[in-house]
């Protein structure tokens, strides 16, 4: 029986000329294809352009370059989630959504996902209020789901009103959360910088293990405005870590500088729910090590658990839930 699902991230540049990003997207499906994966991500924007890029009045570039690109994924046979700006026709009219695209191994478009907490310069109209919508891996032997955030989804949650996202999924029972970004690029001396890194390094962190949902979360490695020029290209840091996080952290080592494609084979034979009480069985058991477990029921309600102090041999004492 299959046991893994390998899955894959690029992160690539993403700048003004939606060509230029076209033909980054096809060297990454290029690359998945050699290296055998199965389920590709690329940042926000990265057919679009982002902000700076005024797609919206190149619509009919980005709709040649979109059905160039959704050709060539058809013909390899690889699951692709492609971040992009797009103008969508809806019923109050045509508007401007920034989107995730899943496209299934057979080329068919199955599922957009939409930006929930976008910002004012993204001139895109976001769509909160939306359920979190679920699908399952491209995996036969159990089922599994999984569902897709944009950039600020992720952190953007402390801004907005009612029930973050984060907390959404939570109880939603996830194999896989994709997580498209293009973050600001600040320099690692502006001040800001240190802080920034943290608090999205922490949210992706927290979200996995509160979620017990691993993470592929990918980013641009380019400023907005990039131009093309290659000597830019390995100079400018991620606004946040490509890779895969799951609760026990990172699984991945991914440069923060230039493209970098990585995959990751993921497991998907058990649930995580199954994973993360092995895990925590086997810290339990080691009594040279003084720890709080958290099972999950206690963990994700709180209210309903009453602590108890116990004490073992060679520990000092731990909470039991």
């Amino acid at each position: 029986m299959k046991t893994s699902l390998r899955i894959a991230g690029a992160q690539i540049p993403v700048g003004l000329d939606i060509e230029r990003n076209k033909n980054e997207i096809i060297k990454a499906l290029d690359w998945a294809k050699e290296n055998k994966v199965e389920l590709l991500v690329t940042p926000e924007g990265s057919l679009s352009g982002y902000i700076t890029s005024k797609w919206w009045e190149k619509n009919d570039e980005l709709k040649e370059c979109l059905k160039e690109i959704e050709d060539h994924q058809k013909e390899l046979g690889i699951e692709l989630h492609l971040g992009t700006c797009f103008q969508e026709t809806e019923e109050i009219g045509t508007i401007n959504r920034n989107e995730i695209r899943s496209y299934n191994k057979n080329g068919e478009l199955f599922q957009v996902t939409i930006k929930t907490y976008g910002i004012a310069f993204e001139r895109c109209v976001n769509k909160q209020g939306q359920p979190l919508y679920t699908w399952p891996l491209p995996y036969e032997d159990r089922p599994t789901s999984v569902t897709a955030l944009i950039c600020n989804d992720m952190w953007g949650c402390v801004e907005q009103d009612g029930e973050p996202i984060n907390q959404l999924l939570v109880n939603a029972n996830l194999d896989l959360l994709i997580h498209s970004t293009n973050g600001v690029k600040f320099n690692p001396e502006d001040i800001r910088y240190k802080a920034f890194d943290a608090y999205h390094n922490g949210f992706l962190c927290m979200t996995a293990l509160k979620a017990l949902t691993p993470i592929i979360t990918v980013d641009s490695c380019v400023p907005w405005d990039w131009d093309g020029d290659e000597s830019k290209v390995d100079v400018c840091i991620t606004s946040s870590q490509s890779g895969v996080v799951d609760f026990s952290g990172w699984q991945t080592d991914v440069p923060r500088f230039g493209r970098q494609y990585f995959y990751y084979d993921l497991n998907v034979a058990m649930s995580n729910k199954e994973k993360f009480a092995i895990l925590d069985r086997k810290i339990r058991k080691d009594v040279q090590y003084p720890t709080m477990s958290l099972d999950w029921d206690g963990y994700h309600n709180p209210s309903s658990y009453a602590p108890k102090i116990s004490r073992g041999t060679n520990v000092g004492h731990g909470l039991n839930w």
